[in-house]
């Protein structure tokens, strides 16, 4: 735990301390000329806190004093020491500048959301600072005397009526940039000196009084040191330590120590701050929100939410015919791992480039975690990891519009001789890092076919986020479907480009084939299937044409049949057929459809 302790030293200035001391009360003339002499030192500017490195002072006030008395401004004349542990790198920085620890901690939500959207890492470890502080003027606040400068609210206000929730989230994000995350209520000016090492390094120096000369310190070459009020030339005595003893003029005080912090949000009214406070439930969603249900006492779960405002960088997943582990990996540095059994398989990583996300997650299971695949948006799609088609399960499609995934809620559990695998996975999705996802407004279909038999295929891979559009639909076909296959056509820059997917299915049956012309597409599918594979298949374009149907629909028993009719867009025109995924080995196992806008 992080840990200060602070001694005050006799004063220097003993001819001071008849007239000047601490204790006297100055009058209301005297408040109201230390009050200038401090805002004049900007005392009501905000600063930002999101940088690891320390606190940036913004460039004008984000409050106003509103009090009914004087503000509490006192006049001292103290020579203090003070040795303050950090356990982070961040917090080390921070006190090096003159914070404390409680300061430090004081961060609002949105603060949080902008430390980690730089995606620094934060070491942990030891650090010491020592401080030689000489205060001269000390101001005190409370958050109940100030007031936003009307310029920030405005820019809130502003910022919440845009009309998406990301272009929100941005606005508001740029208006704490801008104005600070954070106002000072606890400043004391003067003059100082802070020295910070690690621990181990500091545990190395010799008991020795010299915390407060510049030329000693400045020796010591794993150190920071840092001077605040005070010239670095001789006659300063910067280098000797008689700095403490000089008359520095006010115009050359400094923040010294910033001893209590409020956030910024805090200064607005309390209409603004639940507006914000609505508008940040919003940033993350948890889909799908139906799979995990009642936790048992032989289950043990892992939650991502506290790495949720990071990045993701890349997944690492272990599978055998089940999904062991899972680990996110984040742009700050860390990991967060859902822990099963890894044996008896093989790890796989799926890493992400600059400015790529996960969005969208197929998820095969039954009562367990069966396969995994990831597509990003730009559209790539990763391996389908996990097991193939001996045991009954299902996809589920894992998104949420404008979001990417962050990380997962997972439910681990054992299964058996086969040790620990993820019983039930839930996305953790946010809504603050991109404005819009390609084919966020794709719709897919109910799942038409098989829970056993076959392995999954998705013709994503081929699709990406393209507009290419199918022109023939080729399927091998006697008494069931053997067989399903797309060409595709694209315009680029380089003409009309034909590209075709694999066959999913086997090669059994006749051949036939559905040609669509040029603006043609389909709007429409019909069929039947079982509990082994899909049987029958019928297509119906948006220039009424219908194909023929495929299959003969010959089912031993549990024979169903489907109309799939394309949804529509926002603005009620139907959409066309792009691709399908689903499952298929001899024959086309199952299938879903995946429908986009026109």
């Amino acid at each position: 735990m992080s840990h200060s302790e602070t001694k005050r030293t006799d004063n220097f200035n003993q001819q001071d301390d008849n007239n000047n001391s601490s204790s006297n009360s100055p009058g209301r003339g005297e408040y109201k000329e230390n009050f200038k002499r401090l805002q004049s030192t900007e005392c009501l500017h905000g600063f930002r806190v999101d940088n690891i490195d320390g606190p940036e002072c913004t460039t004008r006030p984000v409050a106003k004093f509103v009090g009914i008395k004087p503000p509490f401004v006192q006049e001292v004349h103290d020579i203090l020491t003070e040795a303050v542990t950090a356990r982070t790198e961040r917090e080390a920085n921070y006190v090096h500048h003159g914070w404390s620890i409680g300061a430090i901690a004081t961060l609002s939500p949105w603060t949080m959301s902008r430390i980690a959207a730089n995606n620094q890492p934060d070491p942990k470890g030891a650090w010491v600072t020592r401080r030689t502080l000489v205060p001269r003027l000390s101001l005190r606040l409370s958050i109940n005397e100030l007031a936003p400068v009307p310029e920030f609210e405005d820019a809130v206000e502003e910022a919440l009526k845009k009309p998406t929730i990301f272009g929100q989230f941005r606005a508001v994000y740029r208006v704490f940039h801008e104005w600070g995350d954070m106002v000072p209520l606890a400043i004391d000016m003067g003059t100082s000196l802070a020295f910070t090492d690690l621990e181990t390094n500091m545990l190395q120096l010799p008991d020795q009084d010299s915390y407060h000369n510049a030329y000693y310190l400045s020796n010591i070459r794993t150190a920071r040191l840092t001077g605040q009020g005070i010239p670095e030339d001789a006659e300063s005595g910067w280098y000797d330590g008689t700095w403490l003893t000089k008359q520095v003029p006010p115009p050359q005080w400094r923040k010294i120590r910033i001893s209590a912090v409020a956030p910024t949000v805090n200064l607005l009214s309390a209409e603004i701050q639940s507006q914000l406070s609505q508008l940040y439930a919003k940033r993350l969603s948890y889909v799908p929100s139906h799979t995990i249900g009642p936790i048992d006492s032989s289950s043990r779960t892992h939650d991502d939410i506290d790495h949720a405002s990071h990045e993701v960088s890349g997944i690492i997943v272990y599978a055998t015919d089940f999904i062991r582990s899972l680990t996110f990996i984040y742009k700050n540095g860390t990991r967060s791992k859902h822990q099963g059994t890894d044996s008896y398989g093989a790890e796989h990583e799926f890493m992400l480039t600059d400015g790529e996300f996960i969005a969208e997650m197929l998820i095969w299971g039954d009562d367990w975690i069966r396969g995994l695949q990831f597509v990003t948006n730009f559209g790539r799609c990763s391996p389908h990891f996990g097991g193939g088609g001996t045991v009954e399960h299902t996809p589920t499609i894992a998104r949420s519009k404008g979001g990417v995934l962050v990380g997962t809620f997972t439910v681990i559990k054992q299964f058996g001789r086969q040790g620990f695998i993820i019983h039930k996975i839930q996305g953790i999705w946010r809504h603050d890092l991109v404005d819009k996802i390609p084919k966020q407004d794709d719709v897919f279909s109910d799942y038409y076919g098989a829970k056993i038999g076959g392995l999954p295929f998705n013709d994503r891979v081929i699709v990406k986020n393209s507009d290419m559009a199918i022109s023939k639909i080729e399927i091998r076909c006697d008494t069931v479907v053997n067989s399903i296959q797309f060409t595709y056509i694209e315009n680029t820059d380089k003409g009309v480009v034909e590209t075709r997917t694999v066959s999913h299915g086997g090669f059994g049956g006749e051949e036939k084939r559905f040609v669509l012309e040029p603006g043609e597409h389909v709007i429409s599918v019909s069929g039947r299937y079982d509990d082994e594979r899909v049987t029958q298949l019928c297509f119906v374009t948006n220039r009424g044409r219908t194909s023929d149907v495929f299959g003969k629909g010959l089912s031993i028993e549990n024979s169903q049949s489907f109309s799939d009719l394309s949804s529509r867009d926002e603005h009620g025109k139907p959409m066309r057929l792009q691709y399908v995924c689903g499952r298929s080995d001899k024959y086309l196992n199952a299938v879903m459809f995946i429908w986009t806008p026109l």
